[in-house]
């Protein structure tokens, strides 16, 4: 009956700087799910800047891995990060198939970056 109120946390940590524009690897759904929130919080703070910034995006790479699909917005950016203050991702589709591999999509401009960035995903397994 709460099934859809029964979020189990997935936290995933990067502790290096990726030095340019990647796409990274975050979790493989083992089953059918939904992201109920999506969060990106930064050990460091980045402040606002036009030259020096990194944005960050939530997609979802398919079974292979090769699938583009967004399935949110960029956040970060010029507006800069606080240090530890998490940003919301905004979800645009929220359902992962069973070995669906989500994937952060990283994009530097200059220098900025992070020296740990932690991602957690509220997911509910099962269709909902």
């Amino acid at each position: 009956m709460f099934q859809s109120l029964d979020y189990k946390p997935v936290m995933v940590t990067l502790d290096y700087d990726p030095a340019a524009d990647d796409v990274i690897p975050l979790w493989r759904a083992p089953i059918k799910a939904s992201i109920m929130g999506a969060y990106a919080t930064m050990t460091n703070a980045l402040a606002a800047n036009g030259t020096n910034f990194f944005a960050l995006t939530l997609r979802n790479g398919g079974t292979a891995g090769t699938a583009t699909t967004a399935i949110s917005d960029a956040i970060g950016g010029t507006a800069g990060w606080s240090a530890l203050v998490p940003k919301e991702f905004t979800l645009s589709a929220d359902e992962l198939d069973a070995g669906d591999l989500l994937q952060l999509v990283y994009e530097e401009d200059g220098t900025g970056t992070f020296t740990a960035l932690h991602i957690q995903l509220d997911v509910v397994y099962g269709s909902n």
